[in-house]
């Protein structure tokens, strides 16, 4: 009885465990350095910023291992951990990919939370999913 009480918790430890990393959402097309191009949308209230704009420069750093870095004007604005959940779309129905930023309550200039595209391997969008939705581009940094 003394044994099988042994095997169990330690079935248990086993399982406990388990790594994290088998559950993440591939990031291995989001990783490198994207600057902040623009941020667009909302019904009644048209949001139009660039970096002419807004006189802010930013770049937005993804890392393989779901840490990111945000900088304006050169100044780190940000860091932490990002994470990516799967979510229905409202522009496509289907589930996508999308990326949550901490939720401290501070503003990087971007949408922090959404629906993420890369296309053309060089550019990427993140969208609020929301009806009245703005979206955020980048541009990929080589």
């Amino acid at each position: 009885m003394k044994k099988t009480f042994y095997i169990f918790i330690l079935s248990l430890a086993i399982i406990s465990c388990s790594s994290d990393d088998e559950t993440r959402i591939d990031n291995s097309d989001l990783i490198g350095n994207w600057n902040w191009t623009n941020t667009e949308g909302g019904i009644g209230f048209h949001i139009h910023e660039t970096p002419e704009t807004t006189g802010k420069i930013i770049h937005l750093n993804l890392k393989e291992n779901y840490e990111f870095l945000v900088t304006e004007n050169g100044t780190e604005i940000s860091n932490g951990i990002y994470e990516l959940i799967m979510k229905e779309s409202i522009y496509s129905g289907e589930m996508e990919r999308f990326i949550q930023f901490p939720e401290n309550n501070q503003y990087l200039g971007f949408v922090k939370n959404g629906i993420i595209d890369i296309y053309e391997n060089t550019k990427l969008n993140i969208s609020d999913n929301n009806a009245d939705g703005i979206g955020s581009e980048f541009e990929r940094i080589e």
